[in-house]
C-alpha cells in the first residue's frame, strides 16, 4: 500500500501536471470505483485547482466546489496520459480532461475508492485521521501523550492511523530501526529520549523518501508512471543482513510482517 511519501509523490506530480484542466468527463471502468450521491452524476466538476494530501488520501480540489477523495489502497495508482486512445492493463476509471488528455485511475486488486464530494462536506474518515507526522503538532509531547497508558507494541501503534497519519509498515520499520528502538515495545514503557528519536527519525526518514519519489517495492508508481527510488535506502523492510553484519529479523505483529536487526534495536 503506498505510504504517505507515495502519496505526496503523486501528489507533487498531480500538482505540476493536472492544475488547471477542465475535467470534461469521468468514466467508471469497474462498478463500485466512484462513491457519489446521485444528484453529482450530472454535475459540471470544472477544473482542478488544488491537489492535497491527508494521510494516504488524495484530495483534489475542482472549481465547482467538489472534492475527489481518492486513496488507492493496495495498489492503486493515478498515471497521467497524455493520448486518451491509451489506456492501462488495470484501469478502474479514467478522468477525462477538454485538452484530450487523461488520469488513469489504475487498480490491480481493485480495493481502491474515488469518493466524490460537495467542497464543505465532511468525511468521516479524514475527520478521524490523527496528526500529520511531518507538521510541527506531531513532537515529543504529543507522542508522549498518546503512548501514556497504551500497552500495545509501538510498531503497532505507529501503524494507527488515528495517532499518525500516513505511516506504513516500510516506513514504521525503518523508523524504529534508526531509533534503535525493538518494535515489540510497549508504547507505555518508552523513555523521553526514545520519544524524541522517534519524532526526529520519522521526520528524517519520510522527507528522504519523499526526496527520492517513494518506495517501490511492487506496484507503486508515480503520476508519469515512474518507480520511486528509496527502497535503495532501506535498511531493514525485505533485508536479510544489517550493516552491522547481524542478521535482519522478521516476525508477525497484528498479522504485519516485521523487519529489525536484534542487535541495534537492542531486542531482548
Amino acid at each position: 500500500m503506498p505510504e504517505l511519501p507515495e502519496v505526496q509523490t503523486i501528489i507533487n506530480g498531480l500538482n505540476k501536471i493536472v492544475i488547471s484542466k477542465t475535467i470534461s468527463s469521468i468514466i467508471e471502468k469497474r462498478q463500485g470505483t466512484f462513491i457519489f450521491d446521485d444528484d453529482l452524476k450530472i454535475c459540471e466538476f470544472g477544473k482542478i485547482e488544488s491537489a492535497e494530501r491527508r494521510g494516504k488520501y488524495i484530495i483534489i480540489k475542482t472549481s465547482k466546489n467538489l472534492k475527489l477523495i481518492v486513496h488507492l489502497r493496495m495498489t492503486g495508482k493515478l498515471i497521467f496520459e497524455k493520448d486518451l486512445n491509451n489506456t492501462t492493463s488495470h484501469s478502474r476509471a479514467e478522468i477525462l480532461f477538454s485538452d484530450k488528455t487523461k488520469l488513469i485511475f489504475d487498480d490491480v486488486r481493485t480495493f481502491g475508492k474515488i469518493q466524490i464530494v460537495k467542497g464543505n462536506e465532511k468525511i468521516e474518515a479524514l475527520h478521524k485521521l490523527g496528526v500529520e507526522p511531518l507538521s510541527e503538532e506531531f513532537d515529543t509531547e504529543y507522542l508522549k501523550n498518546k503512548l501514556r497508558n497504551r500497552k500495545a507494541p509501538i510498531k503497532n501503534i505507529l501503524l494507527d492511523q488515528r495517532v499518525i497519519a500516513g505511516l506504513g509498515n516500510i516506513y514504521v520499520a525503518e523508523i524504529l530501526f534508526h531509533s534503535k528502538i525493538d518494535p515489540k515495545v510497549s508504547g507505555n514503557k518508552l523513555k523521553t529520549k526514545q520519544l524524541e528519536s522517534i519524532v526526529s527519525e520519522t521526520k528524517i526518514v519520510l522527507q528522504e523518501a519523499i526526496k527520492h519519489n517513494g518506495t517501490t517495492i511492487s506496484d507503486y508508481r508515480s503520476v508519469e508512471d515512474k518507480t520511486g527510488e528509496f527502497q535503495n535506502f532501506l535498511k531493514v523492510y525485505g533485508k536479510k543482513t544489517c550493516a552491522c553484519g547481524a542478521e535482519i529479523q522478521k516476525t508477525k505483529q497484528a498479522g504485519r510482517s516485521t523487519y529489525f536487526c536484534p542487535k541495534c534495536q537492542n531486542v531482548e
